[in-house]
């Protein structure tokens, strides 16, 4: 009897300290299905061998669109850790290199009355050229954040208002970074009434333990507009925001009128249970994933032009 009431108790406490972090991605009654489906392909050790049955999992995975991604982390041991390579040597400059000399406190707003939100909940999210951390790092020229200067300003080019936050939701807590981005969303948007656009940018996440799956998610994600090499996208809709259908619609809209122009340059659109991804926050949410930890920073800075080019087209023509 005693050993049951432990046990109940070790229980109880573990769900009060989880379940206010998960609630900001999913439902509390989807929390146990959350477990089942928590782990994450980049938290795992690259120099662990892979079994025969894991490879398998992993191939039966790869052909299945869609089924690995956006996953979690739960617990300190499955927490890619950021690190900082604030003391790079490499200071060459190539023609997609930001210029954040417009940023001050960690955003930039490109016009009066901005219509567009730019933000990342995931904001070390890296690139293949720069693996650190599990692809997690403060590397933000090879990041999604540098993904998102560039969209920023090829939508400000086209006349977009556009705020960009480039604050650090995932960091020093990563199993909070939803929890945090609703917090930096929710101090941004009092301040500009007019936005009713929200990008939540990222980039896409698979399990690349040998060459063999690197090669193929290089090849699952790059494709050639105009010679030139580029990463692919997608939209993300999580199943149980209460404006679903609309972010649904939406994603599912805009990947129709991208597939017009742009056939090879967007995959199709990938729907999770139980997730919310704070898309709620806005009459238009888009989670957005712009290559992955498979694709060079490059070759995902290459599509901005593109996704601003579709983003432009698409809500002027609504309009």
């Amino acid at each position: 009897m005693l050993r049951k009431r432990i046990k109940a108790l070790s229980i109880a406490c573990v769900l009060v300290c989880i379940l206010p972090i998960a609630s900001y991605s999913m439902d509390k009654d989807e929390f146990l299905k959350f477990l089942v489906n928590s782990s994450y392909p980049e938290a795992k050790d690259d120099n662990k061998e892979v079994s025969k049955n894991t490879k398998n999992e992993n191939k039966n995975t790869e052909d299945k669109q869609g089924k690995d991604y956006i996953k979690f982390h739960v617990g300190e041991e499955n927490i890619p850790k950021i690190k900082s390579n604030e003391n790079n040597s490499n200071n060459e400059v190539t023609k997609t290199t930001v210029n954040t000399s417009e940023y001050k406190n960690d955003i930039r707003v490109t016009k009066e009355s901005p219509r567009i939100l730019i933000y990342h909940t995931h904001s070390g999210e890296t690139y293949s050229n720069s693996p650190g951390g599990n692809f997690h790092s403060k590397d933000k020229e090879n990041s999604v954040m540098a993904v998102g200067s560039l969209v920023t300003e090829e939508l400000n080019k086209k006349g977009w208002g556009v705020v960009h936050t480039t604050k650090y939701n995932d960091y020093p807590s990563f199993n909070h970074a939803y929890a945090n981005s609703l917090k930096t969303i929710q101090s941004i948007l009092p301040k500009y009434n007019s936005i009713d656009i929200a990008i939540d940018l990222h980039r896409d996440a698979r399990d690349l333990t040998n060459d063999a799956l690197k090669k193929a998610e290089e090849k699952r994600m790059t494709t050639t507009i105009n010679g030139e090499k580029v990463a692919k996208f997608f939209f993300v809709v999580g199943e149980k925001n209460p404006n679903v259908e609309h972010v649904r619609s939406l994603a599912q809209d805009i990947t129709k009128f991208a597939q017009s122009k742009y056939p090879e340059l967007i995959l199709p659109v990938v729907e999770k249970p139980y997730g919310k991804y704070n898309q709620f926050v806005a009459k238009n949410h888009m989670l957005i994933e712009v290559g992955s930890n498979g694709t060079s920073a490059d070759e995902a800075k290459a599509s901005a032009k593109y996704v601003a080019q579709i983003l432009d087209e698409y809500f002027k023509q609504k309009n």
